[in-house]
């Protein structure tokens, strides 16, 4: 049995290595050029963005690697204090919540974008007492739990946009504070605990997606709660000699189940957070504790039925059909394929596979929500149009497109930020050219890149490190970015995707920077 998990454990490992090596290789060779990847790349020619990427990715191989040779020398001296810890992190999330809020002023981000857009205006309906038609929200009920939160701080503090901006700053300190916890939570030192929860901080990329106050910084607020809970379980759990669990471990056991099933109301994506932890326990867990895996399954289909019950009592569809059938999203994450063979270098670098389509949409709409047919003819009909997408592509096409996808997703480090910006910010009095100028837009672009070469790196360099040396930390946390990055290669593509790794991440960082000695069960 005991070799049988330690293989499972190793296979995970490799795997989740191939899958960071699969993204850092689509960053350096494959770079997608367009304004969803960045208004930079937009302005600059893919030899630019390939010689930048590839400084960016040596640079942060030495700032981690120097890093790890400072923190081997400094984590002998004595750890600061638990008050002194919470005291700088306390401060930080004050000057970081002031800096964001001028930052957003200074650009000039003013204007919802996208779907939160779509959801306040839907929002606006509800309030007036309007029925929702088959529409967006009748096809897409996911951005729900948003409008709800939306509502209710409308209730409390009026309409002003700037409110919800406030709320995601806030929120998103409540992810830093978590995820912080989480790395105490494990055993790591104080000093390493503040210094790689600086990761976060200077996460450009995420602080831009704050004010879009869409469900990817939402989601990451249940995945950091959702971790902290887990990271307690796993390092509290004491089994007795009859095999059953102390009660406080447990306890820990369903707030992990609680939150990651909430956040997967929050995004549809959660969903493998919480396969991963069933996962995780299955393999992990001996004889009757095995029974604990089903615990996340269990709370995510008890709170996904409350839910659509809650949905169903406040009236607001014409019919309990609501939610359109997500073989869409895997119809969708097959568009533009095969890739032509004729392109010239700029089309190619430029050439996007699996992101969302509006005649992908239109098609999805008009069987769902103009001919009204049942989910499961709407499935076999889209699922046909993916088989036919798929089917008709040599192995060599399907390679080129796969490839093509991974880079969509995972080969930009401003993960559609910069593109939600110029959305949102006043058209005739903004600072965005910032982002596109020579040196401003350079350093930007290359902070960006930095940070997400730190997250890839920093996964393969953890995984190495416990490779031989089992740790219960880092085998889920690659059960989960292994599924999550196996599953985007049949879902819709999207930079704003990557973001979901980065808890996960910035915690096996930490492990790898630690240099004291800590439980590895």
């Amino acid at each position: 049995m005991k070799k049988s998990a330690n293989l499972i454990y190793k296979i995970f490992s490799i795997l989740s290595i191939i899958c960071m090596l699969w993204a850092i290789e689509t960053t350096l060779v494959a770079p997608r050029i367009g304004k969803i990847f960045s208004i930079y790349r937009a302005e600059h020619s893919y030899k630019i963005i390939i010689l930048l990427n590839i400084f960016c990715f040596v640079f942060s191989g030495i700032i981690i690697c120097a890093t790890k040779f400072f923190m081997s020398k400094k984590d002998k001296r004595k750890d600061i204090s638990n008050k002194q810890a919470y005291f700088i992190l306390l401060l930080e999330l004050c000057l970081y919540s002031l800096l964001t809020i001028l930052l957003i002023k200074f650009i000039g981000f003013v204007n919802p974008v996208d779907d939160t857009r779509i959801t306040l205006e839907y929002l606006n309906k509800l309030e007036q007492g309007k029925q929702f038609g088959f529409d967006y929200m009748y096809s897409n009920p996911q951005n729900l739990l948003l409008m709800y939160v939306f509502m209710g701080l409308r209730v409390l503090f009026g309409s002003n946009y700037f409110v919800v901006i406030v709320f995601f700053i806030l929120l998103h300190c409540l992810t830093i504070f978590f995820t912080f916890l989480s790395l105490k939570n494990i055993n790591l030192s104080n000093k390493v605990s503040l210094l790689v929860i600086q990761i976060l901080f200077f996460a450009l990329q995420i602080t831009l997606h704050v004010p879009v106050a869409y469900t990817d910084v939402f989601s990451l607020f249940f995945i950091s709660i959702s971790l902290f809970s887990f990271s307690n379980y796993l390092t509290k759990k004491n089994i007795n000699n009859e095999g059953f669990i102390n009660r406080k471990p447990f306890i820990y056991l369903i707030l992990t189940s609680f939150f990651a099933a909430v956040g997967f109301l929050s995004k549809g994506t959660v969903l493998i957070f919480v396969i991963a932890i069933s996962c995780y326990l299955f393999f992990s867990e001996k004889k009757i504790r095995k029974f604990l895996s089903m615990f996340p399954l269990l709370f995510l289909f008890l709170i996904n039925l409350g839910w659509n019950e809650f949905i169903q009592q406040e009236r607001i569809f014409q019919d309990g059909n609501y939610g359109q059938p997500n073989t869409h999203y895997i119809m969708m994450g097959l568009n533009n394929t095969p890739i032509p063979e004729k392109l010239s270098s700029q089309q190619k670098y430029g050439w996007i596979v699996g992101a969302y389509n509006s005649d992908d949409q239109a098609f999805s709409w008009d069987l769902f929500l103009k001919q009204k047919l049942p989910k499961k003819d709407v499935q076999k009909k889209q699922l046909s149009v993916a088989f036919q997408r798929w089917n008709k592509m040599s192995l060599r096409e399907k390679m080129s497109a796969l490839n093509t996808k991974v880079a969509v997703t995972w080969s930009s480090g401003d993960l559609k930020s910069s593109f939600e910006w110029e959305l949102g910010v006043d058209k005739t009095k903004n600072r965005l050219h910032y982002f596109t100028d020579n040196i401003t837009g350079t350093i930007l672009y290359c902070w960006m890149m930095v940070i997400q070469y730190i997250v890839y790196i920093g996964i393969i360099l953890s995984t190495m490190k416990y490779f031989n040396n089992k740790n219960s930390i880092v085998f889920f946390c690659n059960i989960f970015i292994t599924g999550y990055f196996c599953f985007l290669l049949i879902w819709e593509s999207s930079p704003r995707y990557a973001m979901g790794i980065f808890i996960p991440a910035i915690v096996m960082i930490g492990l790898y920077i630690n240099n004291r000695k800590i439980d590895n069960s």
